[in-house]
């Protein structure tokens, strides 16, 4: 398979991310294809990151401005073309850009009959409405693509598969952290999940200037539950989420509600049996207390090396699981550990081997094995 991949948006913190584990899997696979990146301003960051990129990944450089070639060659680096051929070159599109800024690019991949992956953060429909007004042609087909379901591909992979969707938007970070959760949950009777996320509030060159006390209290139903829902149709869900200032994990406080009697013990299980979801125990063997998430960040990644990005990492949840009974349903209350930069990154990469018709067999052991994505109870019981 060849498959040419272009990222908007390369400096951003999660397509980074996103350029070193394809670049993993593309190799792991045997897949052919450059890896195309297209180019704003050369400030200090994006230079730093581009630089990277070559070294490692051997990447291809466009510019959006052909008034910036001059300014990027100066800086030593070569430019592969403009605007138009970053998209000719591009068979699937990663779009990585702040939110709302998407549409340009989803247009002009669409244009050159690229496959478009959008994060989390997108708006469809405000995409699909500034589409209209541009006077861009709406399929039957491509209305779909706007309306389906949030992809999670270890949910809905081979659906996806079957449908050739040339616009797909991957979950968010909670969102997949939700997800994950919840396809651990489903089969012990999940009928309802809420609660709320702690979320991360800003980058880290913002936040120190937050009051550690500055709280910003979700109001009403977030889209992180909504967006789940389009994937686990079955499954309620009322999620708030409030922002916290803090650079990372975002932290989920949820209520799993489940028909019947349901231990703690057999949501453990389920979870640890689930690819890239990894159970923390609060207690360690040496008596040591898992309490404080940064404890546990370190822990795991200072102790878990991997051949891309240590920062890629699964979902992580403390066994400190509490349960209530409430008439014919167990409640469970958790507590979940996701990382903006990286949680959605395999799925990012499984949007990628999509495009490419990838077999649904492989491919979650394609890019588990790819990434060092592990699943099991930390430290002795992981496996990819």
């Amino acid at each position: 398979m060849k498959l040419d991949a272009g990222f908007v948006g390369f400096d951003g913190t999660e397509n980074k991310r996103t350029i070193l584990a394809i670049d993993a899997v593309k190799k792991a696979g045997g897949i052919e294809g450059d890896i195309n990146l297209l180019l704003r301003q050369p400030h200090g960051r994006a230079k730093s990151i581009l630089s990277k990129m070559v070294r490692l990944c051997d990447a291809k450089a466009y510019v959006s401005d052909d008034a910036d070639k001059g300014r990027w060659e100066g800086a030593g680096f070569t430019i592969q073309g403009g605007y138009e051929e970053f998209f000719e070159d591009s068979d699937f599109i990663m779009v990585g850009t702040p939110g709302d800024q998407e549409t340009p690019y989803v247009e002009a991949g669409l244009a050159h009959g690229c496959t478009v992956s959008l994060m989390g953060g997108a708006h469809r429909n405000k995409i699909q409405k500034a589409l209209v007004d541009k006077g861009v042609e709406i399929t039957d087909d491509l209305r779909a693509d706007f309306e389906r379901e949030f992809f999670f591909g270890l949910e809905n992979y081979e659906r996806f598969l079957k449908e050739k969707p040339k616009v797909i938007q991957c979950t968010s970070c909670n969102t997949t952290g939700i997800c994950r959760a919840s396809l651990a949950a489903r089969p012990l009777g999940l009928k309802m999940v809420f609660g709320n996320i702690d979320r991360r509030h800003g980058d880290p060159h913002t936040v120190v200037r937050a009051s550690p006390s500055a709280v910003s209290i979700g109001k009403g139903v977030g889209h992180q539950g909504t967006d789940a829902g389009t994937v686990f149709e079955e499954v309620s869900y009322s999620i708030r989420a409030s922002k916290i200032p803090t650079t990372m994990p975002h932290t989920s406080f949820l209520e799993f509600v489940f028909e019947g009697d349901v231990a703690p013990e057999e949501l453990v299980e389920s979870l640890a049996a689930t690819r890239e979801v990894v159970v923390i125990p609060y207690d360690d063997e040496g008596g040591k207390k898992h309490e404080w998430t940064s404890e546990i960040m370190e822990a795991f990644l200072s102790g878990f090396e991997r051949p891309i990005s240590p920062e890629i990492f699964e979902l992580l949840v403390s066994d400190a699981i509490i349960p209530v009974k409430l008439g014919d349903y167990t409640i469970l209350q958790t507590v979940l550990m996701v990382e903006q930069m990286s949680i959605a990154v395999p799925n990012h990469v499984e949007s990628y081997l999509l495009s490419g018709g990838y077999s649904a067999e492989k491919v979650h052991s394609t890019v588990d094995e790819a990434l060092s994505c592990v699943h099991g109870v930390w430290p002795d019981s992981l496996s990819t």
